[in-house]
C-alpha cells in the first residue's frame, strides 16, 4: 500500500513531536553494556594514529583520484578499511574524548566543544590501561588538546597518560603565526618516545595525533603547488569577518584574499599529502623497531570538513552532515586476530573496546563494541551531536546502515545515504514513519542502562596565548557578538 503524505496539520504535529524528542534526547544518554569479546592471544601493543580535520573521501583508499595518500593507501592493504566510520561530533575535543571513553559528548561534559574538558570523574581508556599496568603515551599537536593547568587537576584527554607530549613551543615545529605542531615534528616526537620506551616485551598504548590538514590550509613549500584545479565558473563565497562558514569563508581560513573554492581545496589536499608523508615515516619507524608486526595499529581522523557542501565553506563545528562526521578508519591486526567486516557501520565509540580487547583486558561499560570480531550487533546506529542540549544552536543526528537523520532546530531531515550520499534530497516529509522509527531506535539504544549522573562541565582556562591559539584555529571568534549574530543554525543551502 503506498505511503499517504500527511497534511499540513499532521506535518506540524509530527514536527513538534520531533522537536520535543530532540530536546530530551540528551537526557536519555547512557552507556550500553559491552559484549564479552571472544578469546584470542593479546597483541603486544596498540598504536592509535589520528589526524585532524581529514575527510575520508580525500584519500586514495576511499576512491579519491588524486595521489594524496600513498602511504596510508599501502597501510590499508594490510588491514580492514571500514567504508562507513563516524565520529560522534564535528570538533576535536568532543570527538576524541568520545574515542577515549566510548561515551557520547553529552555524557562526559564536552558537548560545549573545544572550550570544555572532561572532568576527572570520567574514566578513560588510559586510566583503565594504567590499572592493568600497561603504560600509555600521547603525542598531540592541536592546541585544543593541551593538558589543562595544574590548578584544574587531571581533566581532559590527558587523563591517565603516563607520558603526554603537548609541546607546541618549538619554533621549528610551528607554522608561523599559528598554534600547532606540524606533521614532521609530530613524527619526530613519536619516534623519540618509541626509541626510549618500545624496546623489550612490555605492552603499551601509543596515541599520535597529527594536526595537518586543519586550516588555515598552508602546506609546506615541498608540497605547495602540487595540485592545481581548473578554475570553475560560478558564484564565489564571500570573505567572512567571523569564524562561521555558512555562506562565507571563515575569517581564520582566508589566505591571500582568495575566494576560489578550487584553490583552497588544492591547498587542503597538499596538506593531506604532507601528513601522509610523515605518517608513512612513523609507520616505517614502527616496523624498523619491531613494533608493527605484533601490534594493533588503528588509523582514523577526529572529524571531517565542509568544503562547500550545503553552502558551508572550509569549516567544521558547523553541522552534522556526512562530510563533517564521516571519518576514515583502518584497523590492522597481527595475523590470526579476527576483524569486523569492512562493510559494517562503525564508530569512534568502538575504539576503546577494541583496544581493551586487543590487550586482553576485561570489557568496560561502553557505547561501542570491539572490532576484533566478525559479529557486530545487528541494526547498529551511531549518534552525533553539536552544541549542548540546552543551546538554541543544538543539532542531533542518527546514522544507520542506510539512512541518516539530521535534526537541527529547524526540523528533521532524512537522507538515503545509499542513493543520495551527498544528502541533497530530504525525505523527512515523505517518510515520517522512518524518522520516528530512527528516533525510537536511539531511545532503545540509550535506555539499555539507566542514564549516568550528569557531570560538572569543566571550562577551558583561556589565557592570552590560548585565546590567540583558539582564534587562529577558528575555535574562538574574533568578535563573539558577531558570531552570535551570524550563527543561526540554519542548514538550508
Amino acid at each position: 500500500m503506498p505511503t499517504r503524505n500527511p497534511g499540513p496539520i499532521e506535518q506540524r504535529q509530527r514536527r513538534d513531536k520531533l522537536r520535543l524528542a530532540l530536546l530530551v534526547l540528551g537526557g536519555l544518554v547512557s552507556a550500553t553494556a559491552a559484549c564479552s569479546p571472544p578469546e584470542h592471544v593479546p597483541v603486544r601493543a596498540v598504536v592509535l594514529i589520528s589526524c585532524d580535520t581529514l575527510r575520508a573521501d580525500r584519500l586514495g583508499m576511499y576512491g579519491y583520484e588524486r595521489d594524496t595518500s600513498p602511504n596510508l593507501d599501502a597501510f590499508a592493504k594490510h588491514g580492514v578499511r571500514f567504508e562507513r566510520a563516524y565520529a560522534t561530533a564535528p570538533h576535536t575535543n568532543p570527538a576524541l574524548s568520545s574515542l577515549l571513553t566510548s561515551r557520547l559528548p553529552d555524557e562526559i561534559g564536552v558537548a560545549g566543544g573545544n572550550r570544555t574538558l572532561m572532568p576527572a570523574s570520567i574514566e578513560t581508556l588510559p586510566e583503565w590501561l594504567g590499572e592493568a599496568g600497561i603504560e600509555s603515551a600521547a603525542i598531540v599537536s592541536n592546541w585544543a588538546l593541551r593538558r589543562a593547568g595544574a590548578h584544574q587537576g587531571d581533566v581532559g584527554v590527558s587523563q591517565g597518560f603516563a607520558h603526554f607530549d603537548d609541546d607546541m613551543g618549538s619554533e621549528a615545529g610551528l607554522r608561523a603565526g599559528h598554534f600547532e605542531r606540524l606533521a614532521d615534528a609530530t613524527t619526530d616526537a613519536a619516534i623519540r618516545w618509541l626509541d626510549a620506551n618500545a624496546a623489550g616485551e612490555e605492552r603499551f598504548f601509543l596515541w599520535v595525533h597529527y594536526q595537518d590538514p586543519h586550516g588555515p590550509y598552508t602546506p609546506p613549500a615541498s608540497q605547495l603547488g602540487r595540485y592545481e584545479s581548473t578554475p570553475q565558473p560560478g558564484l564565489l563565497p564571500r570573505l567572512g569577518t567571523t569564524q562561521e562558514g555558512f555562506g562565507q569563508i571563515p575569517h581564520y581560513q582566508i589566505l591571500e584574499g582568495r575566494r576560489e573554492p578550487g584553490w583552497y581545496r588544492d591547498r587542503y589536499d597538499e596538506e593531506i599529502r604532507f601528513f601522509d608523508q610523515e605518517v608513512g615515516r612513523l609507520l616505517r619507524g614502527l616496523d624498523e623497531r619491531g613494533v608493527f608486526a605484533d601490534s594493533l595499529v588503528i588509523f582514523t581522523a577526529d572529524h571531517g570538513e565542509s568544503l562547500g557542501e550545503h553552502n558551508y565553506w572550509f569549516t567544521h563545528e558547523a553541522n552534522l552532515y556526512d562530510e563533517e562526521v564521516r571519518v576514515p578508519l583502518v584497523v590492522r591486526a597481527p595475523e590470526g586476530v579476527p576483524l569486523a567486516s569492512a562493510s559494517e557501520l562503525v564508530s569512534h565509540l568502538d575504539v576503546a573496546p577494541t583496544v581493551l580487547h586487543a590487550l586482553g583486558l576485561p570489557a568496560r561499560p561502553a557505547r561501542g563494541s570491539s572490532l576484533l570480531t566478525g559479529d557486530l550487533p545487528d541494526d547498529r546506529i551511531v549518534p552525533h551531536s553539536l552544541h549542548p542540549e540546552d543551546s538554541p544552536l543544538r543539532w542531533f543526528a542518527i546514522t544507520d546502515a542506510r539512512y541518516r537523520l539530521v535534526l537541527p532546530r529547524s526540523g528533521p531531515q532524512l537522507f538515503d545515504y545509499r542513493n543520495d550520499p551527498e544528502e541533497l534530497r530530504d525525505l523527512a516529509a515523505d517518510e515520517p514513519d522512518r524518522v520516528e522509527s530512527m528516533i525510537d531506535r536511539y531511545r532503545a539504544f540509550a535506555a539499555k542502562i539507566p542514564a549516568p549522573p550528569r557531570v560538572e562541565v569543566v571550562e577551558l582556562d583561556v589565557d592570552d596565548d590560548t585565546r590567540a591559539a583558539l582564534e587562529a584555529l577558528g575555535y574562538l571568534p574574533p568578535d563573539e557578538d558577531d558570531e552570535a549574530a551570524n550563527d543561526t543554525g540554519d542548514p538550508r543551502p
